[in-house]
């Protein structure tokens, strides 16, 4: 067994061997390191202005994202999508805290309270891939513009995940027509 950590949230994996993701916000393998390799002060930034502004607007996405997911996972008449949703929120509450950390705030009192969905799987479904997609093209702007290379790594990575998330919510929607 041999300890990881993430580059992206610091959260630590033991393991046999790198895991593909990170369980906790799933970055991608590339960026879950031998926590020998763990470089101390990694979230030790000065975020510019705009990038402030830019972590704060990441916080309220992630939020909004979280609880839509977390009114998703309520929902018995399908525990597989319940159960799939309940995990993206804890991703999504995962990359709020990462922004908060960041911005050296903390996270938003209600961020675990479930949000209002459609009640409809299809038309939630279709909601979290605009969700998605949006969270997404938002962090490619945030990171084209950012002076911070650590806010570069870290709004690069959460993107990639949101594009992963794209692809579940793809699959969730064969589950539901």
């Amino acid at each position: 067994m041999k300890m990881y950590r993430c580059r992206i949230c610091g959260d630590t994996y033991l393991g046999s061997e790198t895991p593909s993701h990170c369980p906790f916000c799933g970055a991608h393998r590339d960026l879950i390191v031998d926590t020998t390799e763990f470089p101390s002060g990694i979230n030790d930034i000065q975020p510019t202005e705009s990038e402030r502004a830019d972590l704060q607007a990441s916080i309220e996405l992630e939020r909004a994202n979280t609880r839509f997911y977390l009114g998703m996972a309520l929902r018995r008449e399908n525990e597989a999508l319940s159960s799939g949703y309940k995990r993206l929120a804890k991703v999504e509450a995962e990359h709020c805290g990462i922004f908060c950390k960041l911005l050296g705030t903390s996270k938003p009192a209600d961020l675990m309270e479930p949000g209002e969905t459609s009640g409809d799987w299809k038309t939630d479904i279709e909601e979290s891939l605009g969700r998605e997609q949006r969270a997404s093209d938002l962090y490619n702007q945030f990171m084209a513009r950012a002076t911070s290379e650590r806010l570069k790594e870290v709004w690069g990575a959460v993107s990639a995940v949101e594009t992963d998330h794209i692809e579940l919510d793809k699959v969730a929607l064969t589950l539901v027509d």
